[in-house]
């Protein structure tokens, strides 16, 4: 029964296949990284009706919601495992907030830098605090696959006047953040099942966003939230499938033998799903350059996970 199981994995093949562990890993990190893209494109969506703050509240409330199905699996857990998915919850609630203010105004070519540098950090510290393996054909295809996305960024180039040192910085520590949260997506489903992360994690995420907002709410001395809001069904959406995609990279992390390394790197691929909406519904020009692009990103990812 499911109540007995870690995750899917166990339910599948109890731990002994190491090809399934391979493909288990690589399934669940494409599955979280198609998920999240549509994610990012809904959160677009979203934000042509609702302020950016709103939708971050609201989104994240209902992946709280969704969370709570985990209830009857169990959720207790050590506390300093707790501290740590407070942490994490802590750490990219600012980050988020920070994103929301900066990205308005960045050259999204400094944007494409942080990705390097979030791409770059993963691999290393997945070597040295995990002591994962790699090879020359994983190395090849994780630079392949940044090229590639750094590529898709360029090609949304839009200069919009000159970008500060206090953007860059911010810009900065959201890559590190990212890098920080796979090291205790790692750490903490080594312990804990799937489901006990996902329900810390969010619960956690949903407080620092809220107590963020209302902070925001008292400075402009107003209720940000109109009822108009919650009639904007792409941010439940939004919400849902940050749930979903957040499910699988927990369930690929729990895959044993999985690496930080492959996870990381394997889900930058969230980018494609953004290339192919943006030309169906937004009408995004460049079409031929992010679709080759996006043929290098995914031509990177099969170097990865095949090796």
């Amino acid at each position: 029964m499911l109540t007995h199981a870690d995750s899917f994995y166990d339910l599948i093949d109890g731990g002994n296949s190491v090809l399934l562990c391979w493909y288990m890993e690589v399934l669940f990190a494409v599955l979280y990284a198609t998920l999240i893209g549509f994610y990012n494109v809904f959160k677009k969506l979203a934000v042509t009706k609702t302020h950016g703050t709103v939708i971050l509240v609201m989104f994240t409330t209902t992946a709280f919601a969704c969370s709570l199905i985990w209830l009857p699996f169990g959720v207790a857990v050590p506390w300093h495992l707790v501290w740590i998915l407070a942490l994490k919850g802590f750490l990219i609630a600012i980050s988020w907030f920070l994103v929301l203010r900066i990205l308005k105004t960045v050259d999204l070519s400094i944007v494409t830098v942080t990705d390097v540098l979030s791409a770059g950090l993963s691999f290393v510290l997945g070597i040295v605090i995990f002591h994962e393996g790699t090879n020359l054909w994983q190395v090849i295809g994780a630079v392949i696959i940044v090229l590639g996305v750094v590529g898709i960024n360029l090609c949304n180039r839009d200069s919009k006047g000159r970008t500060t040192m206090l953007q860059i910085l911010g810009l900065i520590f959201s890559a590190l953040v990212s890098v920080a949260c796979s090291v205790f997506d790692k750490y903490t489903t080594t312990y804990l099942t799937p489901y006990q992360v996902q329900f810390w994690f969010l619960f956690f995420l949903c407080l620092f966003v809220w107590l963020f907002f209302i902070v925001e709410c008292l400075c402009y001395k107003k209720v940000l939230i109109q009822k108009q809001d919650l009639k904007n069904f792409w941010i439940y959406l939004v919400g849902i499938f940050l749930f979903l995609g957040d499910f699988f990279l927990f369930q690929a992390y729990k895959v044993p033998g999985s690496k930080m390394i492959v996870i990381s790197i394997l889900s930058k691929l969230k980018v494609i799903i953004p290339v192919f909406m943006g030309i169906l519904i937004f009408k995004e020009k460049h079409i031929w350059k992010k679709l080759l692009f996006t043929a290098i990103v995914i031509s990177g990812a099969v170097l990865v996970s095949a090796f």
